[in-house]
């Protein structure tokens, strides 16, 4: 039983790692996402008159947003890796 919960606690001290690490790795990529994205957030604006991109760059919630989804989708594609291999 001393077994079984001290190997609960690895894989959850493992998976903290790897989520902390895949949420550090996604913040360069969002920032990367966001400025690619600099026609459709300014489309964005033209559409719904709230101001995406500022004087140089993008406004906060874009990186935000961009962060949020991509998190989103690496979340996805894991949960679609386990499912497959159970």
């Amino acid at each position: 039983m001393n077994q079984l919960v001290k190997m609960n606690s690895t894989n959850r001290l493992r998976d903290a790692g790897l989520a902390f690490a895949v949420c550090l790795i996604s913040a360069p990529t969002a920032v990367a996402v966001t400025i690619a994205l600099l026609p459709f957030w300014s489309w964005v604006e033209s559409i719904s008159e709230i101001e995406s991109v500022g004087h140089s760059d993008p406004a906060e919630r874009c990186y935000f947003l961009s962060y949020i989804i991509i998190l989103a989708c690496v979340y996805l594609i894991s949960w679609a890796i386990q499912s497959r291999a159970e």
